[in-house]
């Protein structure tokens, strides 16, 4: 997004500017980029077990088999619901895969276009993922009732919104305040693949408490806005944090938020990808249950 030109004198400047940053501002930005490629490999593994488990069922022709991921995928008599989750997954899948690369510095500065052109294909996916689910929520509502409902309803109308007007700053230029927006969406993007690790380690920590089979526990409430929401707030101190505008108590917090939610994605990445992730590519091309 963007032509080429602005983009190069804009990462030019930034350079510049880093070179009389404070040593708080650059571990700002190395605690941000560990984070961002923890996140990419998590987020891409979590994208290919969506794209495989779910993408495999449906060419297997077993459709019910979504159900085995998460009650209720699978509706028998809402095809517009089916229809509306199998497009979310396809687009969200992608969304977790290719989104860092919207990211990285020196893509973007080699290949222009393809920055673009990705980048355009990311948001038609954000729209994609964002109508494929409120589809779902309103053929079929959600297992949790209105709470949860709201709560995704809210989650879609955000990514689409994240990336739309990332899209809208690109094409007038307004590359900085692009790519803040771009950040945004890429923490909303991976809140779905949070979902369900938050949910695990809640269980593996503190048991089933707050939660319900179907879903209108207290925890499980709370879980239907928090799983994207600390997301944005965490954004946005990065934002802010690698601007160099903020105070070094707010710099010397972003690091340690920074490391520490690094640390939870690395130590969560194994653990699914061993228990969950890889049977469940495995399951999806082989045609062989969980």
């Amino acid at each position: 997004m963007g032509d080429e030109s602005a983009f190069l004198k804009l990462d030019r400047q930034a350079q510049a500017q880093g070179q009389g940053d404070s040593w708080l501002v650059t571990a700002v930005r190395w605690t941000g980029w560990s984070l961002a490629a923890a996140t990419w490999v998590s987020g891409a593994l979590f994208g290919l077990y969506i794209l495989l488990f779910f993408g495999g069922a449906a060419a297997h022709g077993a459709l019910d088999r979504w159900n085995e991921s998460l009650d209720h995928l699978h509706p028998v008599n809402a095809p517009a619901a089916t229809a509306g989750i199998g497009f979310h997954f396809l687009a969200g899948g992608l969304l977790l895969i290719l989104g860092p690369i919207q990211l990285i510095g020196g893509i973007r500065r080699a290949v222009p276009a393809f920055h673009r052109w990705l980048g355009r294909l990311y948001v038609l996916s954000a729209g994609i993922a964002g109508a494929g689910g409120l589809t779902f929520i309103l053929a079929n509502g959600t297992v949790g009732g209105p709470v949860m409902s709201t709560g995704f309803g809210l989650y879609g109308a955000l990514v689409v919104t994240a990336a739309m007007v990332s899209y809208v700053h690109a094409r007038a230029r307004r590359l900085e305040t692009h790519r803040a927006w771009a950040i945004r969406l890429f923490a909303l993007v991976v809140g779905s693949w949070l979902y369900r690790m938050e949910y695990a380690f809640w269980f593996m920590a503190i048991g089933r408490a707050g939660h319900t089979t179907s879903f209108h526990g207290l925890f499980d409430h709370v879980m239907t806005f928090f799983f994207y929401l600390p997301n944005l707030a965490v954004a946005e101190l990065f934002i802010r944090s690698r601007s160099g505008s903020g105070s070094n108590a707010t710099k010397a917090g972003a690091c340690a938020v920074l490391l520490g939610a690094t640390a939870f994605v690395v130590t969560a990445t194994t653990y699914f990808t061993a228990n969950y992730w890889g049977p469940g590519m495995v399951s999806g091309i082989t045609g062989a249950p969980l």
